[in-house]
């Protein structure tokens, strides 16, 4: 790539102001453009540029929003009838398409259709381009895009968070990259770290000392189905996800899910779709809680130098405060970027090995089974529709393994918020009785039994702060017992234990049948007991 460009932008100065007063009309081609921190109108230079544009947004919401303020753009989605791409298409004015890397094959489709030449009479913007680049593992639309993009005879990426492939198509195209660089200071947010074993009960704390709308971001709708369970306010929330993800109900009681952003609740949950790329509007400055969990799911991990700055910036009217909550999982697997060529050195030599053997093999059963395990091997993702190394794949493959790494160690995770350069970090380590393998575990599906036996080790693990005598242990006892016992089955349960230990629930097999009975029993020989002595006091 070609020197760096530096662009100064002035306090209150948007984009497009700050690129003509240093002699560019437009968005320059042939550039990856680093907009440093969102929210200065990067992507608004385009949609009113005297040109026809298709601008990649990195989610459908970030196209309706887009298409909400300007009224000149047409958003291409799943909503969006062929009729009326066509009929915009025809039209005399500048052409604005926004569309994500999904719907791109469709708006080829119809460029085709219509006999359009696209990739002469339309500048490409790939905005917030790690996204899509990104999308490219799972999502052969993508990889489409990444394939044509190249073809386009005007084009550039742009982002607050440039990410990087070595990709030779832009060494070849002279590609430069232009970092927006302010002439201010730039406003850090406070932001507190919470390091936990248990992510429900750190969130619960920090929830208890908020006011006003709360918006929770994680990535996956496992890990908030999870939080609604132990976190029953969460429930009287939004759910901000993609329409092709299960809402589930709980307590007989659907969660509304929310796909745009009409409205916000008190509570309010959203996937990683609205990490990047979304506006969203409201009347006053919300609280904002990060979630990482990766005792659900390790691609929980989120990367303070991209999505975390990404996700304050969803917010133009600023934010109250941000919280990241996390656990930390030392033993977590995680390669270098070293580790990872070497790795797919190794795995190229057993591929390139296996394909010499198919197309040798003169047995069927050989050149079948050798076939199976190239069709299904993992360094096959890895290649592109020639057999080349896809430098996306890869650099995706270094990057999250390099996000990983960061949750091995509290450390690692605060170097990286202070190397950022936007927050000023607080931060705090908690310890709770409970673990998340423990909240985990209790949400599996057992028998009474299993559930009781389960019950009982908790009622156990509590014995400690019951013990404690000071009014703050007590009550906090009582919450936590009050959290576990959610039936009438339960509440025996617990009365057993208090009234007659362990070992007479572990004697009964954990069997609330047999508890009553021999608690019938008891109650039978204390009842002639008690008349045997009344009859001698009579006597």
């Amino acid at each position: 790539m070609r020197q760096e460009i530096i662009i100064s932008i002035h306090k209150n100065e948007y984009l497009s102001d700050a690129l003509k007063r240093q002699g560019f009309e437009n968005l320059p081609s042939n550039c990856m453009i680093n907009k440093t921190f969102p929210g200065i109108g990067a992507t608004y230079c385009e949609l009113v540029a005297a040109r026809n544009s298709i601008i990649i947004e990195p989610n459908i919401p970030a196209v309706k929003g887009k298409v909400m303020k300007h009224k000149n753009a047409l958003g291409i989605y799943d909503e969006v009838e062929f009729e009326d791409i066509s009929h915009y298409l025809q039209q005399p004015e500048w052409k604005k398409i926004v569309t994500t890397s999904e719907y791109y094959p469709v708006v080829k489709k119809i460029m085709n259709e219509l006999g359009l030449n696209m990739f002469d009479n339309y500048f490409l913007l790939f905005d917030e381009c790690e996204k899509a680049i990104f999308d490219m593992v799972s999502h052969a639309a993508a990889e489409e895009l990444m394939n044509d993009f190249f073809l386009f005879t005007n084009r550039s990426f742009i982002s607050s968070t440039c990410f990087f492939a070595e990709d030779i198509r832009m060494k070849r195209h002279d590609f430069s990259i232009m970092k927006i660089q302010p002439e201010y200071e730039v406003c850090r947010e406070n932001l507190q770290l919470i390091t936990t074993n248990n992510i429900a009960e750190s969130l619960l704390s920090v929830m208890d000392t908020l006011d006003g709308t709360v918006c929770i971001f994680c990535h996956a709708i496992e890990t908030i189905h999870s939080l609604i369970r132990d976190v029953p306010e969460l429930g009287k929330g939004y759910i901000f996800c993609d329409e092709e993800f299960p809402v589930r109900q709980y307590d007989n009681k659907l969660i509304k899910k929310e796909t745009g952003m009409t409205k916000l609740n008190r509570y309010n949950l959203f996937t990683f779709r609205f990490h990047s790329g979304v506006d969203i509007e409201v009347s006053s400055p919300p609280h904002v809680i990060i979630i990482s969990d990766l005792s659900q799911n390790v691609s929980s991990v989120i990367d303070p130098q991209t999505e975390t700055i990404q996700i304050a910036g969803r917010f133009r009217k600023g934010v109250k405060s941000i919280v990241h909550i996390s656990n930390i999982q030392p033993e977590l697997k995680c390669l270098t970027s070293r580790q990872v060529y070497l790795w797919l050195q190794g795995a190229k030599k057993v591929y390139s090995g296996w394909l010499r053997k198919m197309n040798s093999a003169t047995n069927d059963g050989i050149a079948d089974l050798l076939q199976e395990a190239i069709r299904k091997n993992r360094y096959i993702r890895f290649m592109d529709k020639e057999g080349n190394p896809n430098p996306y794949y890869i650099a995706r493959f270094i990057e999250k393994e390099r996000i990983k790494s960061l949750y091995t160690k509290e450390k690692s995770l605060r170097d990286a918020y202070a190397a950022t350069g936007c927050f000023d970090l607080s931060f705090s380590r908690e310890v709770h009785i409970f673990s998340d393998e423990d909240r985990i575990h209790f949400h599996q599906k057992y028998t009474q039994e299993g559930r009781n036996h389960l019950l009982l080790t908790r009622f156990e693990q509590l014995e400690v702060l019951r013990k404690v005598r000071s009014a703050k242990a007590q009550e906090r006892y009582q919450y936590l017992v009050n959290r576990l016992i959610s039936t009438a089955s339960d509440r025996f349960l617990y009365d057993c234990y208090l009234k007659y230990g362990s070992d007479f629930i572990r004697n009964s097999g954990f069997r609330e049948q047999f508890m009553r009975k021999e608690l019938s029993k008891l109650n039978h020989i204390r009842e002639e007991k008690r008349k045997r002595s009344e009859n001698k006091t009579a006597q």
